[in-house]
């Protein structure tokens, strides 16, 4: 699926049309996930590094993060319409719309810069906070720094292996997404591990809570 996205895109590299696809392709990501939007951007990174016709890389940032924003209201617009019933009707989707809100709760808005990184994750956090009527005035400002965050992340990426790899673009693309790939699996590994500590130290609380009690 990669690779067919990847193909077109590389063609349009050094025309303006390369925008608007990026622009598309990051929105229709964070509404059906279907393919990680993350290495278009670093194509894109890679080209704007090692072609001197290739795109500006300050405009990829901006119209990919904005493509995601679009696509990120548009999926929690799509909770929002459905409601929380939907969610409820599988024990799956039942303990996701737990999960966020207990991320939310910890983190508050700034959860949305921790699930942009979490492929299919943004999807299904978007769509619970909809769902479940989280504010709009605050997920528009927090969403909108998330993306634009994410946008910079890919494409700067991609940007460092094109310099790397100026005579040669797919060691570049290679070096981009094994990158992205590591920075993703560590960001994956803290959370669990940040997780795993708030349980251990929620169930040490609990025993003490029902000592002081009996």
């Amino acid at each position: 699926m990669t690779d067919a996205i990847l193909g077109p895109i590389e063609h349009l590299m050094t025309s303006w049309w390369v925008y608007a696809a990026l622009f598309g392709l990051c929105a229709v990501d964070a509404l059906v996930p279907v393919f990680p939007s993350e290495a278009p951007l670093i194509l894109a990174g890679v080209y704007a590094a090692s072609d001197p016709h290739g795109p500006n890389v300050v405009l990829v940032v901006l119209v990919s993060a904005l493509g995601a924003c679009l696509g990120d209201h548009l999926s929690y617009g799509l909770g929002h319409l459905l409601g929380t019933s939907w969610l409820e009707k599988k024990p799956k989707r039942r303990r996701t719309v737990e999960r966020v809100r207990g991320v939310l709760h910890q983190r508050g808005s700034w959860a949305l810069l921790v699930v942009r990184f979490i492929p299919g994750g943004r999807c299904v956090a978007t769509l619970s906070l909809g769902a479940t009527g989280y504010p709009l005035r605050s997920f528009t400002p927090y969403d909108l720094f998330a993306t634009l965050v994410w946008a910079v992340h890919g494409t700067v990426i991609g940007y460092i292996g094109g310099h790397a790899f100026e005579d040669n673009p797919i060691a570049g693309i290679a070096t981009g997404m094994g990158i992205a790939i590591v920075l993703a699996g560590l960001l994956e590994w803290r959370r669990h591990h940040a997780e795993k500590r708030s349980e251990r130290s929620q169930d040490e609380k609990e025993p003490s809570s029902a000592g002081a009690w009996g």
